[in-house]
């Protein structure tokens, strides 16, 4: 729960130069996708998340709401850096009493732009994709 509020909070700080927040409407279905430094996360929750704090290390959070309602998805996608190197995400599925969240982490380099490209698949037909850059700098 410590995790979600967080996150809500993030998500609602838009502003600052850490967090990077952004929803995209796909009928019914809202996916709301944010990206910030491990860091702002407290040692406790990460801990309980199994989530590695680090300066460079670069949190993807994303959910999906169904009509208002948190909704599952099955999650995949990269990053691509400055170097043009290519990496895989991996996503957690976290469940709480009134959320479900996907978490992906990566490791930026110490000045890099980061190219996302995610595919959320709503159900067996419907698949939405997902692309945006981020700018990190330590």
């Amino acid at each position: 729960m410590h995790l979600k509020l967080l996150l809500l909070l993030f998500y609602c700080l838009g502003s600052l130069p850490t967090l990077a927040a952004s929803y995209l409407d796909h009928g019914e279905h809202r996916i709301h996708f944010t990206t910030f430094s491990s860091l702002i996360i407290p040692a406790d929750v990460a801990s309980a998340h199994a989530i590695v704090r680090s300066k460079k290390r670069i949190v993807l959070n994303l959910s999906v709401l169904t009509q208002g309602m948190p909704a599952t998805a099955s999650i995949s996608g990269h990053v691509i850096n400055l170097l043009n190197q290519r990496f895989e995400l991996i996503f957690d599925e976290i469940n709480e009493a009134e959320a479900v969240y996907y978490l992906a982490s990566y490791l930026a380099l110490e000045h890099d732009i980061l190219r996302f490209s995610l595919d959320v698949q709503l159900n067996a037909t419907d698949s939405v994709p997902i692309n945006f850059i981020r700018r990190y700098d330590q």
